[in-house]
């Protein structure tokens, strides 16, 4: 059994960079990506892994279809196609299908979110 909780406060995170180097068009501000698969390997179909990101506004077309629990921090997803937003804080929870296009505003110092992203 992987316990998620656990893993997250565990694991090493490899630095990704700015998040333009993951596709993202940055914004606002420098925000720099770092994360860790869990579970699976690259071309695989599905990948369980942490995901941090420091502060800044980004936008994704997203590739693959994500389950995403906040950790740490705070963050605002707004789909760039009805304007809708909803802001998440530790513990809180969302679905991303594959095809959106989010903006991503990282309000806090840092974010963390653990995640399945299917491909």
């Amino acid at each position: 059994m992987l316990v998620l909780k656990e893993e997250v406060k565990n694991t090493e995170l490899a630095a990704f960079g700015s998040v333009a180097n993951l596709g993202a068009n940055v914004l606002e501000g420098d925000p720099q990506a770092s994360g860790a698969v869990l579970v699976g390997e690259d071309g695989e179909p599905q990948q369980l892994g942490v995901f941090a990101c420091t502060q800044g506004v980004f936008q994704v077309d997203h590739t693959f279809a994500e389950h995403a629990t906040l950790v740490k921090g705070k963050v605002t997803l707004t789909d760039m196609n009805t304007g809708d937003s909803k802001t998440f804080g530790p513990g809180d929870a969302w679905y991303i299908a594959k095809g959106e296009n989010l903006k991503w505003n990282i309000q806090s110092d840092e974010m963390v979110k653990h995640y399945l992203a299917i491909f």
